[in-house]
């Protein structure tokens, strides 16, 4: 069996980057549009912390069952989510991978002191 990492796994060391983008993605977006829905925002961040979650137990080597799950969680995440203008749905993009991101940068700075 091969001793390299799991190709999902290399998105980690992408994170810092991932994190800072989608952070400038909803600043810019701010600017842009002004209503913001905290209800929205807080869908996005749940929805992208869960995801990411549920994706590090598949690399990690739990089971199928949480790749389905993850991959799943945006669809379920856009069914749940108030999306009343466009200005909803980009909040929920960039808060979505805001909260994906940040869950891998920590798991980077985990791993790196372990």
């Amino acid at each position: 069996m091969s001793e390299q990492p799991h190709v999902g796994l290399s998105l980690v060391n992408k994170a810092p980057l991932g994190f800072a983008l989608s952070v400038l993605v909803a600043v810019i977006a701010g600017f842009a549009y002004a209503e913001l829905t905290i209800n929205t925002l807080f869908y996005a961040l749940a929805g992208g912390l869960v995801c990411s979650l549920l994706l590090l137990g598949y690399w990690s080597g739990k089971g199928g069952i949480f790749f389905i799950l993850g991959v799943l969680t945006p669809l379920a995440l856009v069914m749940v989510s108030p999306l009343t203008t466009m200005a909803a749905l980009l909040y929920l993009l960039s808060g979505f991978f805001a909260g994906f991101w940040l869950v891998l940068f920590g798991y980077k700075l985990i791993n790196k002191k372990a």
